[in-house]
């Protein structure tokens, strides 16, 4: 009697043993399947830097023609080299309306990834600085200011650099996402450094 008791409690033992062990041992096979599978899987942040950029060139696609306008009439007003004031004026106050409703679209498109958002806002201030400078420049051939019209020169130059400088980001950011970098033909090459002095009319 006493021996089939001794046995019982011996089974009961490892019975309880082996109970305790096999939640044990389906976590660590589910965890080393969960891995193996994830091993081959993208990062959800490259699959979504990649998404993020693919709908952001899709957009800047829509933006081109709005861009060719601003910039055409900027480089209308630079062969002119600011000479006339009247030409000035009507060439840029069309596109000083174009660049604040640029501006304000470009504020209501909003990138889902942290790198392409930062971007976006180098962007938004680059066309910002683009506004400011070109209704600086309308102000100042109507004044007669001609070293207002000299300083507002000196922005735009320095806005179309910033632009350039933006792009250049981005396309820093594609080819970390594995996308072709494009080359925008809307915009200019960026302006050198040193800029062109105005003449009044």
């Amino acid at each position: 009697m006493a021996s089939n008791s001794c046995q019982r409690s011996a089974t009961s033992a490892q019975h309880h043993a082996t109970w305790r062990a096999a939640p044990t041992l389906h976590l660590c096979l589910c965890l080393s399947v969960s891995l193996l599978f994830l091993s081959g899987c993208p990062r959800p942040n490259e699959h979504n830097a990649k998404e993020d950029l693919t709908q952001y060139l899709d957009k800047a696609r829509l933006w081109a023609a709005t861009e060719a306008q601003i910039n055409n009439a900027i480089a209308n007003v630079r062969r002119d080299q600011f000479v006339h004031d009247d030409f000035v004026a009507t060439t840029l106050k069309p596109a000083v309306g174009i660049a604040r409703d640029y501006v304000q679209e470009l504020e209501n498109y909003r990138p889902q990834t942290p790198s392409l958002y930062n971007v976006h806002q180098e962007y938004i201030e680059a066309w910002r600085a683009h506004y400011f400078a070109m209704a600086a420049a309308v102000d100042a051939v109507e004044k007669q200011d001609y070293i207002q019209l000299a300083k507002a020169n000196s922005d735009l130059l320095e806005a179309q650099r910033s632009v350039s400088d933006a792009l250049a980001d981005l396309a820093r950011l594609m080819r970390e996402a594995g996308i072709q970098p494009e080359t925008p033909s809307n915009q200019p090459a960026a302006p050198p450094r040193e800029g062109f002095a105005v003449s009044p009319s």
